[in-house]
Formats: C-alpha cells, structure tokens, sequence
C-alpha cells in the first residue's frame, strides 16, 4: 500500500506540473536525480520575461517566441562558461557557470544563436511585433 500510495502522489504531482505550465505546445521532461529539464516549443506572453536554461551543455528551450519588447535571460545551470551569441552578430553575450545573461529584443524576427565555445549547442528565438 506504501508504495501505492507514493505512485498516486507522484502522478498527482506530475498532473499539477502539467496543468501549470498551460501550454499545449510545451513538453516538458524532468528527473529528480540530477534535474534535468527539457522544454521545447515554448511561447511567452506579451510583456513576459523570456527564461532560458543552460544544462547539460544545451539550451532549453530550443525554440523560445517572445513578444517584441521581451528580455530574455539566459541562466546558466553548467559549471562551466558558455555564451549567448547570435548567428548574425546582434549579440555576444557570455554567461558564467551560474552566471545569467539579459538581452531585451526590440525588433521583431527570428533569430538564431549558438555558444561561441561549444559550437552544437544551437537555439532559436523568434520574437513577434
């Protein structure tokens, strides 16, 4: 019964996780041993600030669509530096292990970026006017 119990509450817990995040594009994936999270797929609203999460040496979300006037902040969960940069050369932003990043984006478009020291970590953010 004990561990029943802990199944029940587990997938109670899960259904909260689910209901608050009120997005049906978003996926989210979480373990308890390590927290990992992913999330792909996410919209802020308008006048929302942006969150990005470095861990595990990959950015989440991959996809993240902002309001113009947004700023988005990076937060570094590795321990180790990584950057914020965008392909196009808007921004070079770097972020130290723990560290976070802040960009506000005035101008709508999509923009992708990377981290200068590890070249496959790649993300998008895509800002509507």
């Amino acid at each position: 019964m004990n561990q029943f119990k802990r199944i029940v509450i587990a997938v109670g817990v899960l259904m909260l996780v689910v209901a608050a995040c009120g997005d049906d594009d978003a996926t989210t994936t979480s373990t308890t041993a390590g927290t990992t999270t992913v999330t792909t797929g996410t919209t802020q609203p308008a006048g929302d600030a942006g969150a990005v999460l470095i861990a595990g040496f990959a950015f989440s979300p991959q996809s993240l669509t902002v309001a113009v006037g947004t700023t988005v902040t990076w937060t570094n969960q590795d321990n180790v530096a990584h950057t914020s940069s965008s392909d196009d050369d808007v921004w070079d932003g770097p972020v130290a292990a723990g560290g976070t990043f802040d960009l506000t984006f005035d101008t709508a478009g999509v923009f992708a970026y990377h981290c200068n020291i590890h070249p496959s970590m790649t993300a998008t953010v895509t800002v509507e006017g």
